[in-house]
C-alpha cells in the first residue's frame, strides 16, 4: 500500500485542479483493475487524497492544542490509517529535496503521531481538557521548582501575571527553565534573553522575556536575521502585567542547530542589543542570491477561516528573501496587528508562514481589516522582490 500511495501521490499534477483528489480517483481506479480488496482501494484512495495532511497540521498549527489534536484525528478516524500516513508523509518530505529534512520537522510529525495515537486509544469521544492539560504541566512544573530551592508562594505569584495558555504551550521542562530565570532576574526593566545550549528537537530554542514595546516582534526577526540563522516556529506572548514572554525556534543555515558557544553568545546579545534599542542592527537593503533571482513567486496572503473571535489565522506565500519574516513584522506594526503565534515552512525558494493574528484590542480582523493587510503586506513583499 505505502509503494502504490508513494506511485500516486503526486502522479496527477499539472493537470489542473487538485492533484489530490485526481490522483485519489486515479488510485481508486488502479485498485478496480487490479482487484485490490474494497478495504485496500479505499485505503490506498484516502492516503493519495491525505497525503499533505499530517506535514500541514504539523508545520502550520499548533499541535500542544488537544483541539488541533482531537480535529487531526477526526479526520484520520483510526490507528491504522496514521501509521500508514506517517510512514507516506516522512518518505514525502525525505525524497522531495534532501534540504526539505530535518530534525526539527522529525520531532513535529514525530509529536503529532504520539498525540494522536494516544489520542485514539483513549477514545475520541473523551478529548484531553485544556484545562487538564494546564493542572497536569503546573503540578510538574512546580515539584521541579520547589526542587530547586523557589518558594511555591514566588512561585504562584510569577505564575499569576502570566495567562493560561502559556501553560498549555509549553511542557514542564521548559515552565522550569523560563520561571528559574525569570525568578532569578535581578532588574525587570532590562531584557531577559536566553538561549539553550541543548538541541531541542534538533534545534536551539531562544527565549526573551522583556516589558513589551512597538515592533518587538519584527525587532527580534531583524536581530536573528542578522545572525543567519533561519526560524522555523515562534510562540508570542503577552502577560497581564504587559511583559512579553517569547520563544523562537533557530538553526542554523545548514539545517543543523546552533551548538558553538560563540555563537550562542553572539545570538543572546544581538538580541539583548537590538530590545534595548541601542546600536542598529538594521539589515539595510539585502540583494536576492543569484540563485533566487530567476524564481518568481508573486506574494500571496490568505485568511483561514476560524471559529475564534479574538484571532485571524493568516498564511502568506512569497519568495524566500533574505529579512522576508523582519518586513512581514514591520507590516503588521504599520497595521497595528498583534502576533500571537507564528509557524515559519519553507519550501525550496519558497517561504509558507503561518501567523496566528488579532487587533491591537484582542479581536479577529474583519474583512475590511483583511483587505487591508493584504493589501499592504503584498505591496511591501513585492516591493522589495523587485527592488
Amino acid at each position: 500500500m505505502l509503494y502504490l500511495a508513494g506511485i500516486f501521490h503526486d502522479i496527477a499534477k499539472g493537470r489542473g485542479g487538485d492533484h489530490s483528489e485526481l490522483g485519489s480517483l486515479d488510485a481508486r481506479e488502479f485498485g478496480k483493475l487490479h482487484k485490490l480488496s474494497d478495504f485496500d482501494s479505499k485505503l490506498l484512495a484516502w492516503l493519495v487524497e491525505s497525503h499533505l495532511l499530517m506535514s500541514v497540521t504539523a508545520q502550520r498549527r499548533d499541535i500542544h492544542d488537544p483541539a488541533v489534536i482531537a480535529e487531526f484525528a477526526d479526520k484520520v478516524r483510526d490507528e491504522t490509517r496514521l501509521n500508514y500516513l506517517y510512514c507516506l508523509t516522512l518518505a514525502d518530505i525525505r525524497a522531495t529535496n534532501d534540504n526539505l529534512w530535518n530534525d526539527w520537522k522529525g520531532s513535529l510529525l514525530r509529536e503529532l503521531y504520539l498525540g494522536t495515537q494516544k489520542a485514539f486509544r483513549r477514545g475520541l469521544e473523551k478529548p484531553m481538557d485544556l484545562r487538564d492539560l494546564i493542572r497536569e504541566n503546573q503540578a510538574e512544573a512546580m515539584k521541579l521548582l520547589q526542587k530547586q530551592g523557589f518558594t511555591e508562594h514566588e512561585v504562584l505569584q510569577l505564575w499569576g501575571r502570566i495567562k493560561a495558555d502559556y501553560f498549555a504551550r509549553y511542557n514542564p521542562k521548559q515552565i522550569v527553565w523560563h520561571c528559574e530565570h525569570i525568578l532569578r532576574h535581578k532588574d525587570p526593566n532590562e531584557p531577559l534573553v536566553l538561549v539553550d545550549k541543548t538541541p531541542y528537537r534538533g534545534s536551539t530554542q531562544v527565549f526573551i522575556y522583556t516589558p513589551d514595546q512597538d515592533n518587538l516582534f519584527a525587532h527580534l526577526v531583524a536581530a536573528l536575521d542578522s545572525k543567519k540563522v533561519n526560524i522555523f516556529d515562534a510562540q508570542i506572548m503577552t502577560n497581564k502585567d504587559g511583559y512579553a514572554m517569547d520563544t523562537f525556534v533557530v538553526l542554523e543555515q545548514n539545517g543543523e542547530p546552533v551548538t558553538s558557544p560563540s555563537r550562542l553568545q553572539s545570538l543572546k546579545r544581538a538580541l539583548e542589543t537590538y530590545i534595548s534599542g541601542k546600536p542598529d542592527l538594521s539589515r539595510g537593503k539585502q540583494r536576492l542570491s543569484r540563485q533566487m533571482r530567476p524564481f518568481n513567486i508573486a506574494p500571496k496572503v490568505v485568511f483561514i477561516p476560524g471559529a475564534n473571535k479574538h484571532r485571524t489565522m493568516v498564511e502568506i506565500t512569497a519568495l524566500d528573501m533574505p529579512g522576508l519574516l523582519a518586513d512581514i513584522g514591520s507590516v503588521f506594526q504599520q497595521c497595528e496587528i498583534s502576533i500571537h503565534a507564528a509557524k515559519i515552512t519553507t519550501i525550496g525558494e519558497k517561504a509558507e508562514d503561518f501567523f496566528m493574528i488579532s487587533t491591537r484590542q484582542d479581536q479577529a480582523l474583519d474583512a475590511d481589516q483583511q483587505s487591508q493587510l493584504r493589501r499592504v503586506l503584498v505591496e511591501q513583499l513585492t516591493h522589495v522582490t523587485e527592488g
